[in-house]
């Protein structure tokens, strides 16, 4: 399972971001989005998690709690879906 994490630290390292998740289970993958013209965090990133029950732990134990001074926003990744008309 996919998980969105909302409103990181822009100084948060995807080892860090890793860190936290692993108190739940295995991560299989984790990516902080980078701004290309910067190079700088956007702010928000996804971790994949190997279980889906422990993913949804992690999202009902992390959600709105506070991680360097930021509360996070953690919940189910859902894919972008195109706009068919």
């Amino acid at each position: 399972m996919t998980v969105y994490v909302g409103n990181i630290a822009y100084s948060m390292t995807v080892e860090e971001l890793k860190g936290i998740f692993e108190a739940f289970g295995k991560v299989l993958d984790v990516k902080i989005i980078i701004d290309r013209q910067t190079g700088r965090s956007k702010g928000y990133g996804f971790v994949e998690m190997e279980n889906d029950e422990e993913a949804l732990k992690a999202i009902s134990a992390l959600n709105d709690t506070q991680i360097k001074g930021r509360n996070i926003k953690v919940n189910n990744a859902h894919r972008k879906v195109e706009n068919q008309q």
